[in-house]
């Protein structure tokens, strides 16, 4: 019998995962950039220089930063239902977030080109949107990689065990859903009250959210330990909050290093991820019990 928190879980999934849901979201999107092209517009001509006494900018390519983030804050919500279901999906989900961050990094970059957009003595801006280009290319090739190397295997062949951490990870993910409430009122407040640039809060807030995703890495590696203590399994759980790790700290590193360290921690979780994969024991004559397991994703 599912607990109430499992209950709850499930029906906010259900709901975020509905086609309504997913066209809502889509319609909301393509709404948010044009009216942010209006407004920046608007801006440019006098007529609303401010909204909620923030300062608008005035180069209408900053539209597609603030799309960018509302882009973001989707995959984050995705992200947090995804783990329940797979520490290793979940894991790849924040290589996505990532990649999209350094995406939305190379629009900010172009922002700071004059508009109409003119490259003259913009040598610096170039190749720090090329740096970041190419390092986001190299994290979408990792992630292809990646996944087709995940085999999805039980944890335990034991059914209650299994039970047992799926429960852990369906109330660490409800945890992180009231983190991402708390962190999102926080920083939308401090965008209304507190006189700083909105890429620095957006920043601010993924920063924030990365860290909370360690401490809570580190806890669902704890709680499979409760069903497990392979070494091979454990190893590869560590291994992937390091990964959550160097991410939280690229997210506040220059371009360069951010470009480097991006890249460079796609490739480790892709080398982990093969590592694990080429350690397991061969397959044998499956245990029993284990066909009624294999939905379960480790």
């Amino acid at each position: 019998m599912s607990s109430w928190h499992e209950t709850l879980f499930e029906a906010l999934r259900a709901r975020w995962e509905a086609p309504l849901t997913r066209r809502v979201i889509g319609w909301a999107l393509t709404a948010s950039f044009f009216v942010s092209i209006v407004c920046i517009e608007l801006a440019r001509q006098g007529w609303m220089p401010t909204v909620l006494g923030q300062p608008l900018p005035t180069n209408h390519l900053a539209a597609i930063s603030w799309v960018f983030t509302l882009l973001l804050i989707v995959e984050v919500l995705d992200l947090v239902f995804s783990l329940a279901e797979s520490i290793a999906n979940a894991l790849g989900k924040q290589l996505e977030i990532f990649s999209l961050i350094l995406v939305r990094k190379t629009f900010d970059e172009l922002a700071r080109l004059p508009e109409p957009i003119d490259i003259g003595g913009a040598t610096e801006v170039l190749l720090e949107m090329g740096a970041l280009a190419v390092s986001a290319l190299v994290v979408f090739v990792a992630l292809t990689l990646y996944y087709r190397l995940q085999r999805h295997r039980p944890i335990s062949t034991d059914a209650d065990d299994v039970a047992h951490f799926v429960s852990l990870k369906k109330a660490v993910c409800l945890g992180l859903l009231v983190a991402f409430v708390v962190t999102g009122a926080l920083f939308g407040f401090s965008s209304l009250t507190v006189d700083a640039p909105d890429e620095a809060l957006s920043l601010d807030f993924f920063v924030v959210f990365f860290t909370v995703l360690v401490f809570s890495d580190v806890l669902l590696v704890l709680a499979s330990l409760t069903v497990t203590r392979e070494y091979r399994v454990v190893f590869r759980n560590f291994t992937f909050a390091v990964v959550t790790v160097f991410l939280r700290i690229a997210l506040v590193a220059d371009p360069y290093p951010k470009a480097i360290l991006g890249a460079a921690t796609a490739l480790f979780a892709l080398a982990a991820a093969w590592a694990f994969d080429f350690s397991r024991p061969v397959d044998r004559e499956e245990p029993q019990g284990a066909a009624a397991l294999r939905h379960e994703r480790p």
